[in-house]
């Protein structure tokens, strides 16, 4: 009779316990109360940048509070990348996540203030960028085998700009100086802006950059697309060929974008917030600005997302080694 009682009594309590918790959740402010930030990591006017600020305008729509975007930049990404894998994880402090900051450098640098694979929550993929080579109007190479031909003639007298150093441009051109047994000299700068400012004026006379960049100079007729990375031509320039037609089989090096958080995210939250971005991408407005600027919206949610991830640290951290390209 007494082990009866003590069972009852323990089922009581437990019962209460639940109850509890229930009465707990269901008063508890719903996420969001007030404004998101998403970090972007890197200077404003890159594709990173313009990606977010159109999507941060949809996610606001559905959270029903502002998504306000900060630039962080610096160290490729770290910096930025490093401040919200620190942040707490309630939701309002989020990271534009790409390729660099979150699968290149982990092979670039020697130590890194953080871990993809464990600092994060992933969230979403919000888009597909290839990258396009880029020469001023007056360069002689009319074509990719052209700037291989100059290039194997005076070894190392061509030099390429990039975004910077370990960025998407500078690997994918780095492969494909390997790929074709050439050399040229890297000239890196601090984000996609002041490199196609500099290939412009004339200071440099080449770029390997997110497609959308250079996208108004090649209308005005400044500049010229010899090659894209991407695996299928891009609707920005359709009559440019890709790498891998041009004497390169299965050359593909596109950058890629998309939301974290810190880990320990809720997962109502994460839920949440995978939805708003679905949904986002779904948008007409979001699909016609996407087409225009060159990029593929994404359809990874967070488990699809993180596995992409996972695959791209490796990808990339074959490639870091097989080039031997690291950074301080």
């Amino acid at each position: 009779m007494k082990n009866i009682t003590r069972r009852t009594a323990l089922a009581g309590i437990l019962a209460l316990a639940g109850t509890a918790r229930v009465a707990a959740a269901a008063g508890a402010p719903a996420w969001p109360q007030r404004p998101v930030t998403l970090v972007v990591p890197f200077p404003p006017g890159g594709s990173n940048d313009v990606v977010a600020r159109l999507v941060a305008q949809q996610l606001s729509a559905s959270l029903g509070q502002p998504v306000v975007v900060e630039n962080r930049p610096g160290a490729n990404g770290n910096i930025g990348a490093g401040q919200v894998a620190r942040a707490a994880p309630d939701g309002y402090t989020l990271l534009v996540s790409g390729n660099g900051q979150n699968a290149m450098n982990h092979g670039l640098y020697r130590q890194m203030p953080y871990d993809s694979r464990t600092s994060f929550n992933h969230v979403a993929q919000f888009a597909t960028v290839p990258n396009a080579l880029v020469v001023t109007e007056d360069f002689p190479a009319r074509s990719l085998a052209d700037l291989i031909r100059m290039a194997k003639e005076k070894p190392g007298s061509i030099s390429f700009a990039s975004p910077g150093s370990g960025s998407s441009g500078h690997l994918a051109m780095a492969m494909l100086a390997r790929a074709a047994a050439i050399e040229l000299m890297h000239v890196p700068y601090r984000g996609a802006a002041p490199a196609i400012t500099d290939v412009i004026a004339g200071q440099v006379p080449l770029v390997m950059i997110n497609v959308d960049v250079p996208l108004p100079h090649v209308r005005a007729g400044r500049l010229r697309v010899l090659a894209v990375t991407s695996e299928a031509r891009n609707a920005l320039y359709p009559d440019a060929p890709t790498v891998a037609e041009s004497g390169f089989p299965g050359f593909s090096a596109s950058g890629w974008i998309g939301l974290s958080a810190p880990a320990g995210l809720p997962p109502e939250i994460t839920e949440k917030l995978a939805a708003a971005v679905a949904n986002a991408l779904r948008d007409p407005q979001i699909r016609e600005r996407f087409a225009a600027g060159g990029y593929i919206p994404g359809d990874r949610g967070p488990a699809d997302y993180a596995r992409f991830i996972d695959a791209e640290i490796a990808k990339w951290g074959q490639v870091t080694r097989d080039l031997g390209i690291t950074l301080e």
